[in-house]
């Protein structure tokens, strides 16, 4: 077996890695953003995150090369440290540490991503309502009329006489 596959493998890992990690760091700053009700700083944290979502996907694909030229498949990652159990024992703890830091940072992004997305729908409900009181607000006032025809209104008439026709 070529101890070459094992080390690009570890590479692609760590980039894989780091990826994750400044992808949290970005869902981390998106939910301060969306908290704070900042929606131009949104369209730029979106941007760096699809930007890096693409590098994560280029990376991965990378890791399922070297995984199919390992093992003949798609492997995951305990199939990768058994074999390098067997073929490249010097590379198994470096793997058994990546699939820890994986293992925890998944759920993290995964938690953050479903924090974000309430937040977003928490935002959509308040700007509704928002948008509802404008519109009711400058909304014409037909729906107002009492029995006789008129328009009921509670302000104060600007005239002396007043006469209804």
């Amino acid at each position: 077996m070529d101890k070459k596959l094992f080390q690009n493998l570890i590479e692609i890992l760590d980039k894989i890695i780091d990826a994750y990690t400044e992808l949290k760091s970005l869902f981390e700053e998106k939910k301060e953003t969306l908290k704070k009700a900042k929606p131009d700083d949104l369209g730029v944290l979106d941007n760096q995150i699809l930007a890096l979502n693409n590098k994560i996907i280029k990376l991965n694909n990378s890791r399922k090369d070297l995984a199919e030229k390992l093992l003949g498949q798609d492997g995951n990652m305990s199939a990768l440290i058994e074999l390098a159990e067997r073929e490249a024992p010097n590379f198994t703890e470096r793997l058994k540490e990546q699939k820890v830091k994986i293992c925890k940072i998944i759920p993290e992004l995964v938690l953050l991503n479903n924090q974000n997305v309430e937040l977003l729908k928490h935002g959509i409900v308040m700007s509704n309502k928002m948008l509802e009181t404008i519109i009711n607000a400058f909304a014409p006032q037909g729906s107002n009329y009492n029995g006789a025809g008129k328009t009921d209104t509670h302000d104060i008439d600007m005239w002396t006489i007043s006469e209804e026709v």
